[in-house]
């Protein structure tokens, strides 16, 4: 972004508009501080539009500050512009991504996905490695035989890779749209879908790790979508929900299943019987269906033999 559309940065100011790329992250650092933490602040504060407001003010104070010493100071080319986009663009990001975001925090507790792109895709990434070290190739070649560029260095690659980008991301909806489309057409079991998610690969843009919920189940299935053809690429696998109980019902009502179900995109509850009462574990397929295991949250409730809850927390997955 900054190759192509603010190809006259100094370091120092690239520098500050990679910064204000990345800084949203800090909220992984949350994850010390146990579960409930990391639930309550992943992707929340850091990653709204009132943060980059917080960020827009700051870059905007910094640039009066830096006002017309620029060249002296070692500020050439520095725009507030740039940290705005940057700092959008990483939200941006990480919202067509299957890990929500609140981007209307504080106002708004309501999380938002697009299930377009995994958390690190191998494709985004060869289009921007070529994308810069092409251009440095051909400039190799230009100085070797005398030629002299007339444009920045890196920008015209720079804007082709974001609109290689722009390409893949729209194709990765098609055939997410397809997906879904398939999945919510189909009978599952002899049921209708309720609701269902396709969940992007972490390597291939046609397969889509599926969930459709259905009346008495949660089945998952990996699919193929290529075009408009969409098929299934591995076994259904059907897991049964549990039978409604006052055990449940006590469970769901514990502070733990509260804060864990606001969050979990297809909550799935095992229950079962101990010598003094129930153990009840409240997962999130969704982490099974992508095969996530850092940082995975459970909600795990002890209920008594009278129906009471004796524990509820928020813990990592073992």
């Amino acid at each position: 972004m900054q190759r192509g559309f603010f190809p006259r940065a100094s370091w120092r100011s690239v520098a500050t508009i990679i910064l204000a790329g990345v800084v949203a992250d800090l909220d992984w650092f949350s994850a010390a501080f146990g579960p409930s933490s990391y639930l309550k602040w992943n992707r929340t504060a850091t990653h709204s539009i009132a943060f980059v407001l917080v960020l827009t003010f700051i870059a905007l104070v910094l640039s009066r500050k830096v006002g017309h010493n620029t060249e002296s100071a070692g500020w050439s080319g520095f725009s507030w512009a740039a940290i705005v986009a940057a700092a959008s663009l990483h939200i941006l990001m990480d919202l067509m991504q299957a890990y929500s975001v609140v981007p209307f925090w504080p106002f708004s507790g309501a999380r938002l996905w697009l299930d377009i792109a995994p958390a690190i895709d191998p494709w985004i990434l060869t289009i921007l490695a070529a994308a810069i070290l092409l251009p440095e190739l051909f400039r190799l070649v230009g100085d070797e035989i005398g030629s002299r560029a007339k444009r920045p260095r890196g920008r015209n690659g720079a804007i082709v890779g974001l609109s290689l980008l722009i390409l893949y991301f729209g194709l990765r909806t098609l055939f997410h749209g397809n997906a879904i489309a398939s999945l919510e057409s189909r009978t599952v079991g002899g049921e209708m879908p309720r609701r269902a998610a396709a969940f992007p690969d972490a390597l291939s843009p046609f397969l889509w790790h599926s969930i459709v919920e259905t009346e008495s189940a949660l089945n998952l299935a990996t699919m193929r979508s290529m075009g408009g053809d969409v098929s299934y690429a591995s076994v259904l696998t059907t897991l049964r929900k549990p039978e409604p109980s006052a055990t449940l019902n006590a469970s769901q009502a514990s502070p733990a299943a509260i804060a864990f179900l606001k969050i979990a995109r297809f909550p799935k509850a095992v229950v079962q019987k101990e010598t003094e009462g129930f153990s009840v574990e409240i997962q999130d397929l969704k982490d099974q269906a992508l095969n996530q295991k850092d940082r995975t949250i459970v909600a795990d409730i002890v209920i008594d033999k009278g129906g009471n809850v004796v524990s509820s927390e928020l813990q990592w997955h073992p």
